[in-house]
C-alpha cells in the first residue's frame, strides 16, 4: 500500500473515475484505499451523510466502526478541505517504530503510560514538521520559525521521501542513537531535552512548528489508520511483544484522550480509527477508558444514508455509460434514481413477494460495503444479460444469494481475533436453527451439535458469540408478513439477549448455512426483518 505525507492532492481527471466505474464494477470499489488521491476519494464519498456531518461539527478523536463501515473514508475525508493540513500514518508502521523506542527507553528508566504518551507526542512532531515545510508556504509564516523547520528537517525529508511513516521512523532511530551516546540519561525529561534531530534541540524545532501553525491559524490533523491489524498482538499472553504493544496502545489512547480535551485553538488534532470488533478488548487495554475514549464516534448507518451512497455512485456510473437514464432526476434525488433502475417489488427465493430495497437491506448488517456489493452485482448482471441498467427481480435475488457466500465469511473474519472458531461453530449450529426460536431450543441445538465437545465453548459463550456477530438477535414482534428483531450491530452497547424472550436468525446467514426454514415446505414461515430498515418506503 502506498504511503504518503498526507497531501493527497495529486493530479486526477475523468480517466481516474472512468477506471473505477466500469460495467464489471458499476458502483466502483466497495472499499476505499488510502492510496487513492483526494479527487477520487471525493467521487466515492458523500459529505452529506449524517455520519460525516456529525464528524465535521465535532471532530472525533476515535472513529470506531465495523469492518466495511467506512472508517477509512471518514478519516481521510478530513483532507477534502484544502485548508486542512494533515499527516497520514499507518498504525502498523507507526507501531513498529514506537515499539523499538518504548523497549529501548523502558530498559533504562521507569516508563509509565504518561511517559509513553510523551514519547508519542514528541515523535509525532517529526512528520508534522516535515509536512509544514513541504506544504505551500504562506505569507504569514514567521520567517525564523520556518527557516528552523527547513534546516532541521532537511535530512529527515531526504530520508523519508515524502512518507510520514518514514519520518516517524527516522526520528525514532535518532532518539535511540541519542540514548546510546548518552547512557547516563535517567529521566524522560532529560532524554527529550537533550534530543536533537539535527543541530538544534528538538524542543526548539517543536516550538518553531507551533509558531508556524499559530500564524496559519489552522490545526494539523494526524490521521492514524488503522488499528484493525493489531488484534493478534494484544492478547495478554505475558510475552514481551504483547506487553510492548499494550503499552504503546495505552500511551496513544492517553495522548489522544488528552488531545480531545484541548481547545479549538490547539495546533494538533489526532484522529484514529479502529474496528468495533476489537472494542471490548481495547476498552480493557486502556488505563482510563472514560477519559481516553470520550471523543469517539461510533459508526452506525441509517438506511437512508446507505441509499444516498448507492445513489451517488449510481449517478456517476450512469452519467458515463447511460446518461439518458438521468433525465428528469435531480442531483439529490437518490431514491428516485434507484426507483428508475430497480423493480418496485420482486418474488424472493421462497416465492413470496417483497419490495426490492427492503429485501436487499434486510440481507445486510447495514454496512456500506455490503450494500454496495449487492447493488453492484445486481446491476452488473442486468447489464451483461440485457445490455441496459434496468435491474430485474431475478437479478436482485441472485445477487443477494451470491453475496451471502462472500459477506458471511467476511463477518466471521472481522471477529476472528475474539472468536477464531466462529466459522466452524456457525456451520455446525445454524443448519439446526429456524428463523425464530427460544433459549431452550438454542441450548438443545448447542448440545445436539456438540459445540462444547468440539470447540471447548459453554452455552453462554456460544450464545454471546452468535449475538456479537449479529447472527442471532432479540425477537421484538411481528406483522402480517415479517418477524421483527433487533441485532447487536444497531446498538452502541454490547447486546445481551433476554432468555425469557424469543430469538431470531439474521437473514444474511439463513440460506448460505441452510436454516431449516429455507427448505421446501417452510414457505409459510415469516422471514426476519432486522431493526434499522423498517422505515424504508421504496
Amino acid at each position: 500500500m502506498t504511503r504518503g505525507n498526507g497531501n493527497s492532492n495529486g493530479s486526477s481527471n475523468g480517466n481516474d473515475i472512468d477506471r473505477l466505474f466500469t460495467v464489471q464494477k458499476p458502483l466502483g470499489p466497495i472499499a476505499v484505499s488510502d492510496s487513492q488521491n483526494v479527487n477520487v476519494l471525493k467521487a466515492l464519498y458523500d459529505t452529506r451523510v449524517q455520519l460525516h456531518l456529525r464528524s465535521e461539527d465535532n471532530p472525533p478523536t476515535f472513529i470506531v466502526g465495523r469492518r466495511g463501515s467506512g472508517k477509512t473514508a471518514l478519516l481521510l475525508s478530513r483532507e477534502f478541505n484544502p485548508e486542512n493540513l494533515s499527516v497520514r500514518l499507518s498504525a502498523d508502521d507507526a507501531f513498529a517504530g514506537m515499539q523499538a523506542v518504548v523497549r529501548e527507553v523502558g530498559a533504562s528508566m521507569f516508563l509509565p503510560v504518561e511517559g509513553v504518551a510523551r514519547l508519542w507526542g514528541a515523535l509525532l512532531w517529526a512528520p508534522i514538521a516535515a509536512r509544514l515545510v513541504t506544504s505551500e508556504r504562506r505569507p504569514d509564516d514567521p520567517g525564523r520559525a520556518y527557516q528552523i523547520l527547513w534546516q532541521e528537517t532537511a535530512e529527515l525529508r531526504k530520508s523519508a521521501d515524502g512518507s510520514a511513516d518514514h519520518a516517524l521512523d527516522f526520528a525514532a532511530a535518532r532518539l535511540m542513537e541519542h540514548m546510546d551516546r548518552a547512557p547516563r540519561i535517567i529521566s524522560l525529561e532529560s532524554l527529550l531535552n537533550g534530543f536533537r534531530l539535527a543541530e538544534r534541540p528538538w524542543n526548539d524545532v517543536v516550538q518553531a512548528a507551533r509558531d508556524v501553525l499559530a500564524a496559519r491559524r489552522t490545526p494539523v490533523f494526524v490521521l492514524i489508520d488503522s488499528l484493525e491489524n493489531i488484534g493478534d498482538h494484544i492478547h495478554d499472553d505475558g510475552s514481551e511483544h504483547t506487553k510492548d504493544i499494550r503499552r504503546i496502545l495505552q500511551g496513544l489512547f492517553h495522548l489522544v484522550g488528552k488531545a480531545g480535551q484541548w481547545t479549538a485553538q490547539s495546533p494538533v488534532r489526532i484522529q484514529c480509527c479502529f474496528p468495533s470488533e476489537l472494542w471490548p478488548v481495547l476498552n480493557r487495554v486502556s488505563t482510563n477508558p472514560p477519559k481516553d475514549f470520550s471523543g469517539r464516534l461510533m459508526l452506525r448507518w441509517q438506511w437512508r444514508d446507505l441509499l444516498r451512497v448507492v445513489g451517488m455512485r449510481l449517478r456517476i456510473f450512469l452519467a458515463r455509460h447511460y446518461p439518458r437514464e438521468l433525465r428528469g432526476v435531480g442531483a439529490d434525488e437518490h431514491e428516485r434514481l434507484l426507483e428508475r433502475v430497480l423493480p418496485e417489488s420482486l418474488t424472493n427465493s421462497r416465492g413470496v413477494p417483497e419490495k426490492s430495497v427492503p429485501y436487499i437491506l434486510r440481507h445486510t448488517q447495514l454496512l456500506p460495503r455490503q450494500v454496495l456489493y449487492i447493488f453492484g452485482e445486481a446491476l452488473h448482471q442486468a447489464i451483461v444479460e440485457t445490455g441496459g441498467p434496468h435491474i430485474r427481480d431475478k437479478d436482485v435475488v441472485n445477487a443477494v444469494a451470491e453475496a451471502e457466500a462472500v459477506l458471511c465469511p467476511e463477518v466471521f473474519s472481522a471477529h476472528s481475533f475474539r472468536y477464531p472458531h466462529a466459522p466452524d461453530v456457525g456451520r455446525r449450529i445454524i443448519p439446526h436453527l429456524p428463523f425464530r426460536f427460544n433459549d431452550g431450543f438454542l441450548h438443545q441445538m448447542f448440545n445436539y451439535a456438540g459445540i462444547r465437545k468440539n470447540f471447548d465453548l459453554n452455552y453462554v459463550e456460544m450464545r454471546e458469540m452468535l449475538t456479537d456477530l449479529g447472527i442471532i438477535g432479540q425477537f421484538t414482534g411481528e406483522t402480517e408478513h415479517y418477524l421483527h428483531a433487533e441485532f447487536a450491530y444497531t446498538l452502541d452497547r454490547q447486546m445481551t439477549l433476554s432468555p425469557d424472550k424469543d430469538y431470531c436468525l439474521h437473514p444474511l446467514f439463513v440460506r448460505h448455512y441452510g436454516s431449516p426454514d429455507t427448505l421446501p415446505g417452510a414457505e409459510r414461515v415469516k422471514p426476519v426483518y432486522p431493526s434499522g430498515v423498517e422505515v424504508v418506503s421504496l
